[in-house]
């Protein structure tokens, strides 16, 4: 006759010294044993428990057993992947001992998870550099020019110039103001140039330059007419 719980008796105690640190006791008969994947996400870690109670014929029949999460997040199809497997090996080994066995099946399926987790961190990252990379380069890739984005361009270009003309010409106004010399405003304003045109119109005397030439000339000739008198006469005070 089998003693059913002396061998439970004996799994419990080897399960103890193989996992010192993740087995803990809860009666004679019930127990739970931390499972953690062997490369450990320090920023989002994840941790199952394999929680077992010992059936009267065990193990020649499944014991009851349940998997429990500890830590982290387990999506459910990953979940209901290990609970399949873990069932799949407990069911094959009925006749012996199978707790670490089921145990090192929660930790392979744990380390799947945490491979396809790199590899989704990974694909995310190879897919957000491609997107860098292809603006990157977009921006060394012209715009097609069309005749309509071109006006468009042209358009708004032209209204831009417009508006920086105008704000230098009232900062440059701002800066000359009270600085200008009289001849640079008169240069400058238009309107000077009107009114004095207007005033000579009304009330200014023209100058003919050819009449002062003519007075310079009779001038000069009535002085050598003076010089021609006097010498003749002193010509005939030396007669006398």
């Amino acid at each position: 006759m089998t003693d059913y719980a002396e061998e439970q008796a004996n799994e419990i105690e080897a399960l103890e010294s193989i996992y010192p640190d993740e087995f803990q006791a809860i009666s004679e008969k019930e127990f739970k044993i931390a499972v953690y994947p062997e490369e450990q996400d320090e920023e989002n870690p994840r941790g199952l428990s394999l929680h077992v109670t010992y059936t009267p014929n065990y193990p020649e029949e499944l014991p009851e057993y349940e998997i429990e999460t500890i830590e982290g997040q387990i999506p459910s199809s990953y979940y209901n992947k290990i609970r399949e497997s873990v069932k799949q090996v407990a069911e094959d080994s009925i006749g012996m001992a199978m707790i670490f066995t089921m145990v090192m099946t929660m930790k392979e399926e744990l380390d799947n998870i945490m491979l396809d987790v790199q590899r989704a961190e990974e694909e995310i990252i190879n897919e957000k550099r491609r997107k860098e990379e292809e603006a990157e380069q977009a921006k060394f890739v012209g715009t097609k020019v069309t005749v309509e984005n071109f006006m468009e361009w042209k358009k708004k270009f032209d209204a831009e110039m417009l508006e920086k003309d105008a704000v230098l010409k009232a900062q440059r106004a701002k800066e000359l103001k009270g600085k200008l010399t009289g001849r640079q405003l008169f240069e400058q304003d238009k309107s000077l140039a009107l009114s004095d045109a207007k005033y000579m119109d009304e009330g200014d005397v023209s100058v003919d330059a050819s009449q002062f030439d003519k007075e310079e000339r009779g001038g000069a000739f009535d002085d050598d007419n003076d010089n021609e008198e006097n010498a003749v006469w002193k010509s005939f005070d030396k007669e006398e």
